[in-house]
């Protein structure tokens, strides 16, 4: 048992320290507590604090040098996603009891993104979210990019030098192994820093593949093929995904294969390079063609479900559980998300999707850096840097142990496997992640880590263009290739109009 635990421990650690790279369910309403801070904030002058008693208690506390007799409250809109909210709750609560002259008026929504981009919208300061979810709907990015240009945003690159309250003083930086290098910027600035990350691929019962002596860890493109092949003959659907929202299949079979493509052919610079940066061919390059190709190739193996696009995130996780789907793609968190309907003997496991003809060679993984927050500019100073203070407690190590606890999802914190009781409360969806990173051979892509934001509507259009064309693809109904080519005249159109 030890020696699994300082298994589990190394894989975490190893994954926390890949700098290469680096969704659900709805509720309403709610107040809880925050905070903020800046290392140089100056504190406001009261009568306490020019008290000459030896006695007098301190106007501002020790750890942040802000106020502790000047009110703030704060609007907070949190996404209530598959991650749920229990664990902000707690984080929210106990800020609040350390800061109790700070008030997070908070608003929880799985629909959050429609209601900060109305309050964007209205452009009023006042009413607007102090700190607000990064989800600002499909075009998240180039409606962050936009509001970073305007100046809307606070950068937070700041707080990486700070010290955690709970750090024996430490950085953020010191504490999470170089997670501000797999942090995504805006114009190259740093303004949603990640306190939790994903790792998706595709998740099976693994009881079920013991019972069927289905393949649990194909280590080439063939083998995996194979394993398709045999679970549809057997009668159940080899792999589900949700074909309204078609990027979960990308968790899956999407830029991680890109990544592992390039790499397999001695590509990997070049091609990470003109990913981050949108250089083309995009669309067209060698490894983006190989990947939906193979996609196609899996749809003539009726790899996927008939009727997926009429099927949600939940409806493609609830195949899976009531045994329809052999595989899901999907996240670690989906073992939080659908708590309530795992079945009794259900047991998790994970394997990603090999793109090499060797069995050594290397597979590549998505990780996600998630969760950052973003501040609203137009707030006064004192809200803008207890916001920041909030941000800063959510790295401490007990809110860090709810997120894995509560949340299902993966710490960033370096020291959190450190302790074994911490280790052994994680979820055995995330744990089956770090049994499938520690057995094999695998590295770290993250889709969502770019050195470049592209506001033109042509290229909103060429990622639309490819997202609706994923369903049909899929089902082997359509050659990916001219698909591949319009969304490539898309893309020159946008980078020709920079």
């Amino acid at each position: 048992m030890k020696q699994a635990r300082n298994g589990l421990k190394l894989a975490l650690i190893t994954m926390l320290s890949v700098a290469l790279m680096t969704a659900c369910a709805g509720n309403n309403g709610g107040k809880n507590g925050a905070s903020s801070s800046s290392p140089t904030a100056t504190p406001t002058a009261t009568s306490e604090g020019n008290n000459t008693q030896g006695n007098a208690e301190p106007a501002v506390y020790e750890e942040n040098g802000l106020p502790k007799d000047e009110k703030v409250t704060l609007k907070f809109a949190f996404w209530e996603s598959g991650a749920g909210r229990e664990w902000i709750d707690y984080a929210l609560k106990t800020f609040q009891e350390k800061f109790p002259n700070v008030t997070i008026d908070t608003t929880y929504s799985p629909k959050i993104d429609t209601i900060i981009t109305t309050k964007i919208s209205a452009n009023n300061d006042e009413d607007m979210f102090d700190i607000f979810s990064q989800y600002l709907g499909e075009n998240s990015a180039a409606v962050a990019a936009v509001l970073a240009q305007e100046g809307k945003l606070v950068p937070q690159s700041d707080l990486w030098g700070r010290k955690l309250y709970d750090g024996n003083g430490k950085t953020l930086l010191e504490l999470t192994n170089a997670l501000d290098k797999s942090t995504p910027t805006l114009n190259g600035e740093q303004y949603a820093l990640p306190y939790y990350q994903s790792v998706t691929g595709l998740f099976y019962n693994k009881l079920l593949f013991e019972e069927k002596g289905w393949n649990q860890s194909p280590q080439t493109w063939t083998e995996f093929l194979d394993l398709v092949k045999t679970i549809r003959q057997d009668g159940i659907i080899p792999v589900t995904y949700p074909g309204k929202y078609t990027g979960y299949l990308g968790f899956s079979m999407g830029v991680n294969q890109m990544y592992a493509t390039a790499d397999l052919s001695g590509n990997l610079q070049t091609f990470n390079d003109n990913y981050k940066n949108y250089r083309v061919p995009f669309y067209l390059s060698e490894e983006s063609i190989n990947v939906y190709n193979k996609m196609y190739e899996l749809g003539q193996n009726k790899a996927f479900p008939d009727g997926v696009a009429a099927l949600s995130h939940t409806q493609s996780q609830m195949q899976l559980l009531q045994g329809q789907a052999a595989m899901v793609s999907t996240g670690e968190w989906v073992q939080n998300e659908m708590k309530d309907s795992i079945p009794e003997g259900f047991k998790w496991g994970f394997m990603l999707i090999p793109m090499g003809n060797q069995k050594d060679d290397v597979k590549y993984y998505s990780s996600h850096p998630q969760g950052g927050h973003y501040i609203w500019a137009g707030k006064p100073e004192l809200n803008k840097q207890w916001a920041k203070e909030f941000i800063l407690w959510l790295y401490n190590l007990d809110v860090q142990m709810s997120i894995a606890e509560k949340a299902g999802s993966l710490p960033v914190r370096a020291d959190f496997m450190n302790d074994e009781a911490m280790a052994d409360k994680l979820l055995d969806a995330p744990k089956a992640v770090l049994e499938y990173l520690k057995n094999n051979n695998v590295k770290g892509a993250s889709p969502d880590l770019r050195d470049v934001t592209l506001t033109h509507p042509d290229a909103d259009k060429a990622v639309k263009l490819m997202g609706e064309s994923i369903n049909d693809i899929a089902s082997g109904k359509q050659e990916p290739l001219p698909k591949l080519e319009e969304a490539e005249k898309l893309l020159k159109s946008a980078l020709d109009a920079k």
